[in-house]
């Protein structure tokens, strides 16, 4: 009777483990956080440079095309029927996959971009425009010199602070119109105030004067723009 009946539990454990897979059952918690990854980075002490390894198999972790599918059913339940949305296509849009990533850690964005009746554009930095950075989009130079190098960013208090920062970084290119019109004054998600000029065939985007490589996407609620360089990184 023992051996059967650990041979049950055996059976019992390996079909749940089988259909969880299958299902990609939901975790119990849904609390957005950090990226583990950064997380890491975050709590080494003395370590300001991010490993480009593990911010690119972080990057490669995040099925993007699960994302876009999970976004058009909240779009047709939300009566956009078959129309593509913000979400749908950033995630797609080739060479901004670290910034569209990024959107998807922040609540405030994230259902702004599923909302295909609010209009926004998407002012997306270029991988390369990110990973040349001096610093990185969480790390705020005041953070260090308060706090210093070796705990800016330790701790529950030193996340709650890189994800502070990577927020605002992330909601300063997110403009909540469109369509926008050049030389129009338009407000970002975060709070900023922003206009384009076009020169020649070049757009800008002002004050920054930061380059917009191409428009990549034009949808029901918005656009894509691809930018050759980040905004706001000097807050």
């Amino acid at each position: 009777m023992r051996h059967i009946s650990s041979t049950l539990t055996f059976l019992f454990l390996f079909l749940f483990c089988t259909v969880s897979t299958a299902w990609d059952l939901p975790s119990l918690s849904s609390r957005k956080r950090i990226p583990q990854p950064l997380v890491d980075v975050l709590q080494a002490r003395n370590e300001r440079r991010v490993d480009p390894t593990r911010l690119h198999e972080w990057i490669g972790s995040q099925e993007p095309l699960q994302g876009a599918a999970m976004a058009s059913k909240k779009s047709k339940a939300q009566g956009g029927g078959e129309d593509p949305i913000i979400s749908d296509v950033l995630p797609k849009t080739r060479g901004i996959n670290i910034f569209a990533s990024l959107t998807r850690q922040f609540e405030s964005v994230e259902g702004r971009l599923n909302d295909p009746s609010q209009n926004v554009t998407v002012l997306a930095p270029r991988n390369s425009a990110i990973q040349d950075l001096p610093r990185k989009p969480w790390e705020n130079p005041q953070d260090y010199e308060q706090f210093g190098e070796a705990k800016a960013y330790e701790g529950n208090e030193g996340q709650d602070r890189a994800k502070r920062n990577l927020e605002r970084f992330v909601t300063a290119h997110i403009v909540v119109q469109s369509p926008w019109k050049e030389g129009e004054e338009a407000e970002t998600l975060g709070g900023d105030k922003l206009t384009w000029r076009k020169d020649g065939d070049r757009i800008y985007i002002e004050p920054s004067g930061i380059q917009v490589n191409t428009i990549a996407e034009q949808v029901s609620n918005g656009e894509v723009w691809v930018l050759n360089g980040v905004l706001n990184y000097s807050q």
